[in-house]
């Protein structure tokens, strides 16, 4: 790089006796603007393994999604080259520049930080705006800033789960598409019970959640009709055990807002059920946390 001119660097992770971050890392210091795609086998990379990449992309992902991911970089600092003359001439006319087109949108919700860096990672070298959240109640007070128009949240974490959060998203903002990302679950169908548009399966190819993305989002108008018409239904999590070992849940009426018990047998989980309230008699859509998703949660 010192005796040639190079306009950006494809770095593998894995270097044998050196670590691909750490070279990365001494290239940003002599280089600060020089994009770097680093090549690993899989998005799960420790933490802070991509503080100085621009994007990562698989190796299972083909040479295809590398040469888009060399072109994002690469345009991605052309812009900003030419955002930056932009203002400086405008600022000598005394004008303001104008802004650039704004990309869609992503939040990506994952306690793991090494698997929220490497997504988002991924999804701003294929050319996304992307905000992340470290759990559901984080997630929630960014709605409140900007809705984005996508997101990407992980099913099992501390705190609020992604089957709430994903409950509650679909109840109050219908207009956001969602996935759902999970490494409990194989293929590319939503798992039953997950009130989402999407899924995709951790340690898969980066190349199918991108292209879920963009499929919904080319969709995103007729889904958001779907959605603003349906009742969709509450995800509710499971209690314990009352004072006779019989597994409850505690339901909210959405029309008077009152809380009352109810106790549970296995024909009453993972499915949505329509359950009166014991106050107001208004009908409620709920979905009941399955057993086997607390055994599961139990042995991770």
């Amino acid at each position: 790089m010192a005796s040639k001119p190079v306009d950006a660097v494809i770095l593998e992770y894995h270097l044998g006796l050196l670590d691909g971050a750490v070279v990365a890392d001494e290239i940003k210091k002599v280089r600060p603007r020089l994009p770097i795609v680093m090549l690993a086998e899989s998005l799960e990379l420790p933490e802070g393994a991509l503080k100085s990449v621009d994007a990562l992309v698989t190796n299972c992902d083909g040479p295809r999604f590398l040469l888009e991911a060399i072109h994002t970089v690469l345009q991605a600092k052309d812009r900003q080259h030419c955002d930056t003359a932009s203002a400086g001439q405008a600022e000598q006319r005394g004008e303001e520049s104008m802004p650039s087109p704004a990309k869609p949108q992503i939040l990506v919700v994952d306690d793991d930080q090494s698997v929220r860096e490497s997504v988002s990672m991924s999804l701003m070298a294929a050319g996304y705006d992307v905000v992340a959240a470290e759990d559901g109640f984080r997630a929630l007070s960014q709605l409140k800033k900007k809705l984005p128009e996508l997101m990407l949240s992980d099913l099992d974490m501390p705190g609020m789960s992604g089957f709430e959060l994903l409950s509650v998203v679909r109840r109050r903002f219908p207009q956001i598409s969602t996935v759902a990302m999970s490494g409990a679950y194989v293929g590319g169908e939503v798992p039953f019970g997950v009130i989402a548009d999407g899924f995709f399966a951790k340690g898969s190819q980066s190349k199918n959640l991108l292209r879920t993305i963009q499929q919904l989002l080319l969709t995103a108008q007729t889904r958001r009709s779907n959605h603003h018409r349906e009742c969709s239904p509450a995800w509710i999590p499971r209690n314990g055990h009352d004072s006779k070992a019989m597994p409850y849940v505690v339901l909210t009426c959405e029309e008077c807002l009152r809380a009352f018990p109810m106790n549970l047998t296995e024909g009453t989980t993972g499915e949505i059920l329509e359950i009166p309230c014991r106050y107001c008699h208004s009908m409620n859509r709920y979905i009941i946390e399955p057993s086997n998703h607390c055994a599961c949660e139990a042995s991770a």
